[in-house]
């Protein structure tokens, strides 16, 4: 997303960071399944604080900009995601706060043990509770266990074909009034 300035704007009203808000959008759309837009941002902007704001609807475009801009980078370069190694550490621990945040919006994500194990990492960083060496170690790989994440999940999802079948013996769905298999289904083979 290249509007800096947009971004800028909506962050100084905002009680979360950019990195956090990254960090929980990335873990929203990294997991099972879809959460509603109305859910996520509810924990992003916090009721009431775009009221008598004549510029509410741009902040939530920009928003929603963001959510489909992390949606895009993680289906192509996961792993760049995350604020990098050599960045203060405050950048990476908002991340994780708020990718494990995300995170556990997925009533499916709280419920599969394998998952919650791989978020260990980012409850070391979030918490600051491992030693510096396992802290640099886990910010030199960051980036890999969101790939990580993803691709998990990515794996696990259904595709679930919503068009229902139609029997031979069905009504064709053309309407003619014929059976399927002397109508339409008949002009297939």
């Amino acid at each position: 997303m290249d509007d800096g300035a947009a971004l800028a704007e909506l962050f100084e009203h905002l009680p979360v960071t950019a990195d956090w808000t990254v960090g929980f959008l990335t873990g929203i759309c990294t997991g099972p399944n879809a959460i509603a837009p109305a859910a996520w941002m509810a924990e992003i902007v916090p009721e009431g604080a775009f009221d008598d704001d004549p510029t509410a609807r741009t902040k939530v475009d920009t928003l929603a900009r963001l959510y489909g801009a992390v949606a895009e980078t993680l289906r192509t370069t996961p792993e760049i995601i995350c604020p990098e190694p050599d960045k203060p550490t405050k950048e990476a621990i908002d991340f994780c706060t708020g990718y494990l945040r995300g995170a556990r919006m997925h009533e499916t994500w709280r419920n599969d043990e394998a998952a919650a194990a791989k978020l260990l990492p980012f409850e070391d960083l979030a918490n600051e509770t491992a030693d510096a060496s396992v802290t640099t170690a886990h910010r030199e790989r960051l980036g890999g266990y969101v790939a990580e994440m993803h691709a998990y999940w990515q794996s696990k999802r259904q595709v679930v074909n919503t068009t229902p079948k139609i029997g031979r013996n069905d009504p064709c769905p053309c309407g003619s009034g014929k059976k399927h298999k002397k109508c339409c289904l008949a002009k297939q083979a």
